[in-house]
């Protein structure tokens, strides 16, 4: 995985030196994301759905019932052919799950890291020009995920405010800073433009947060492009899974997610207007708290 970061990265820095030689570190860091496309499934994630070389599950030989009966979202339904439209409802909706340093995400992550990292990268720096207060630029720039999750990224078409892609979303962003600030990779001038200093590593950014079993959804009950109402299938379902979240396989999950989560900015904000009730709250959505009770 780091690899193709790195390669990709590269490439960008390739066109940038070759075609904008003369553009100011902000301008190559916010180029480097971009590179990696901007919009819903992009070419990075593309990829990673076809390579035999990244471990994912489910994977091809991952027999359908498994994919589709054993979600959350699934509701029992009376006819076979609504049966049959939940299984190609499911198969659009849910991305496989990749390991990364130990932390369990979905594809689906890695868009929002680059491609929504990105635009919270414009967003902040077109901010910041206007009001010359970095708090205030980079709140601006989560309001553009949050305006993304409660309409077309999130609510609209699938019924689900998803506070993992709100935070994959910021490290992306985070990256972007980073490689103008001396981060743990970044840019640097030399005879041929800008270089990297230091080699990309996705666990640097990728967190606990990203694992929407850790850091919960909020799902809609209402209406959704889906056509699957959520709220209620999520809630009968998670009790189902409270043994298998029990194990000691699990519990050691969530024991390492806990020694190393730290609450981002991001988190932070968003738990601050979760408070002020100007945002949904999740919590009844948390397997820890259903199993717990």
């Amino acid at each position: 995985m780091n690899k193709l970061f790195n390669t990709e990265i590269q490439a960008a820095l390739d066109e940038i030196n070759k075609n904008h030689n003369d553009c100011s570190c902000e301008e190559a860091a916010g180029k480097i994301l971009k590179h990696f496309g901007i919009g819903l499934n992009t070419r990075l994630e593309k990829q990673l759905k076809k390579s035999a070389e990244i471990d994912k599950y489910p994977n091809d030989e991952t027999h359908i019932s498994e994919r589709y009966k054993k979600s959350i979202f699934r509701r029992e339904l009376p006819f076979k052919n609504l049966e049959q439209y939940q299984d190609y409802s499911l198969e659009i909706q849910i991305d496989e799950i990749i390991n990364i340093g130990g932390i369990y995400i979905g594809l689906d992550k890695l868009t929002h890291f680059t491609a929504s990292g990105y635009l919270y990268y414009r967003i902040y720096n077109l901010t910041l020009e206007q009001l010359e207060s970095e708090e205030a630029a980079m709140q601006m720039a989560i309001s553009m995920g949050i305006f993304g999750e409660k309409n077309i990224l999130g609510k609209i078409p699938s019924g689900v405010f998803s506070y993992a892609d709100l935070e994959s979303n910021f490290q992306g962003f985070q990256l972007a800073l980073d490689l103008c600030k001396a981060g743990p990779t970044h840019l640097k001038r030399s005879g041929r433009g800008w270089e990297l200093e230091g080699v990309f590593d996705l666990r640097n950014y990728v967190n606990p947060f990203w694992d929407e079993s850790y850091n919960p959804s909020y799902y809609y009950e209402n209406q959704n492009l889906s056509l699957m109402p959520k709220s209620q299938a999520v809630l009968q379902n998670i009790p189902h899974y409270c043994l298998k979240f029990q194990s000691d396989r699990i519990q050691g999950i969530f024991d390492y997610y806990d020694s190393m989560a730290k609450p981002s900015y991001s988190v932070k904000y968003l738990q601050q207007l979760i408070e002020k009730g100007e945002l949904p709250d999740p919590s009844p959505f948390y397997i820890r708290t259903i199993c717990e009770e």
